[in-house]
């Protein structure tokens, strides 16, 4: 057997054994536990782009802040994501359902969701790269329609969910032979905004509706309340194969597991049938209903591989492990003068009872003349979210989302990446919802006892969120970088 022949059966092992793990990637989301989208979570901090664990891109501080030492020189890099979504909610036994259209635009400040901003430089050498961006990991906006009646089908679950978590981190990436190590603490700032109605029907006497709560921080750095995490990885490269792993921290060193927002701009508006207002406001008293909120947010590992098939084409597979299952809860506390008075409820949990979540990724590109990078990828992710939890404030199901991507050089070293995505969810149709009232008349009736109320307390003690729900995603992406 010549050489050339051993070369060439090397390589077409190779890319047997890749394409068996791409295959592998793309069957272990159906062995996962079934099938949703994670709320919170933004799948594409940088951009929709050549990004990830082995890329050398700025995105890196995000993806691995190993792999930042791959960036040559000074870049830097602007990327904005715009996500148009539609979600339908059919209630049980309706024809017709309501729906929230949402656009995610990355145009606000401080910075919007969808926006990456990030600089790095190698210092003029191969040991040391450092870096720093600005960019929202955690991330989930919803509005439904508002009716002028109260009476809207999602407002026990949700009415407007726009909850933001601004993330300014600075990097390091070091080299030891053929091993990079990166490091990569940050400060997060939390923001939100959350509008539903509570049934008072069993707290509040003489009430003959629901009471309307409209938790609200604002979305300046000056509304948010600021805790720190911490990122590390890992990046190997040997021959044609390239491995990077990373691991991303929830927040940590504060009082408050997970994160905690503080609602200076909420109001509280009483049910019908009750004397006096519950807000107590008045435009001599502004901020006198105060709301608080905490909730967890997740630890993430990330993990990809990286093949040279042959020059200029390459393969990639990735996965991101999300630990939602620690967010079981938002808890909502509300103080104000005379929301005691009125038996309006002060304290309230919403459900969410999340589970892990497995984002798998495949990717395929191929350069031409160095100018120009075509790709295509395919993402598949899991739920974090039984079927039968689904609601309003977290439609859920199977994804499966290809993409088509592209960088081209346009002129001296200035690169433009753009990238589009199509979700496809399958339809989730709930009928026997964790949210039933009977929960909270149980625990009434029992007069509060802690062995009768352990639902309600848990926030399931709400109307039914049983229907059909549907979800249609579209990601539109563009980033722009200079090198220098």
């Amino acid at each position: 057997m010549s050489f050339v022949d051993g070369e060439a059966r090397a390589r077409a092992r190779a890319g047997t054994w890749l394409a068996a793990a791409i295959a592998f990637a793309f069957v272990l989301p159906v062995l996962a536990r079934a099938a949703e989208a994670a709320p919170l979570d933004e799948p594409f901090v940088g951009g929709i782009g050549f990004t990830g664990p082995t890329s050398p891109s700025v995105s890196a501080i995000y993806w691995n802040p190993a792999a930042l030492g791959l960036v040559r020189g000074t870049q830097v890099m602007v990327a904005s994501t715009v996500r148009v979504s539609s979600t339908t909610y059919t209630p049980a036994g309706a024809t017709s359902g309501v729906s929230a259209r949402d656009v995610m635009q990355p145009l606000q400040w401080p910075v919007g969701p969808g926006t990456f901003m990030g600089i790095s430089s190698d210092l003029g050498g191969d040991r040391f790269t450092i870096g720093f961006a600005t960019f929202m990991p955690f991330v989930e906006q919803t509005k439904y329609a508002l009716s002028p009646t109260n009476d809207e089908p999602t407002r026990y679950q949700a009415l407007q969910v726009d909850l933001r978590h601004l993330t300014l981190t600075p990097a390091l990436s070091i080299r030891f032979g053929d091993v990079r190590l990166g490091l990569a603490p940050g400060g997060m700032f939390s923001t939100g905004h959350l509008t539903f109605a509570e049934d008072t029907a069993l707290d509040v006497k003489g009430a003959t509706g629901d009471a309307r709560y409209d938790f609200y921080s604002g979305h300046g750095l000056g509304d948010a309340k600021f805790s720190v995490t911490l990122a590390g990885g890992a990046y190997y490269r040997h021959g044609n194969l390239e491995v990077g792993v990373s691991y991303q921290s929830r927040p940590i060193g504060s009082d408050t597991p997970g994160v905690e927002i503080a609602g200076g701009r909420t109001t509280v508006t009483g049910p019908p049938g009750v004397a006096g207002p519950t807000t107590g406001c008045s435009t001599a008293m502004p901020g006198c209903v105060f709301g608080d909120m905490t909730y967890r947010l997740p630890d993430i590992w990330i993990a990809g591989v990286t093949y040279h098939l042959r020059p200029g084409f390459e393969a990639t597979v990735m996965a991101r492990w999300i630990w939602f299952h620690l967010q079981d809860r938002i808890d909502l506390r509300f103080t104000g003068p005379t929301l005691e008075a009125s038996g309006v409820p002060e304290h309230i949990v919403i459900y969410r009872g999340f589970h892990d979540v497995w984002d798998v990724r495949g990717r395929l590109s191929y350069w031409y003349r160095e100018r120009v990078r075509l790709g295509a990828q395919l993402r598949m992710e899991t739920s974090a979210v039984d079927a039968n939890a689904v609601n309003a404030a977290a439609v859920d199901g199977f994804k499966v989302e290809p993409m088509a991507l592209v960088a081209v050089r346009l002129w001296g070293h200035v690169w433009l990446d753009a990238g589009y995505g199509l979700t496809l969810m399958s339809t989730v149709a709930v009928d026997d919802s964790v949210f039933n009232p009977a929960l909270a008349t149980a625990c009434v009736e029992a007069n509060n006892d802690l062995d009768h109320c352990a639902a309600r307390n848990a926030g399931q003690g709400r109307p039914s969120a049983a229907g059909t729900y549907t979800r249609l995603t579209q990601d539109f992406g563009l980033s722009m970088t200079v090198k220098f």
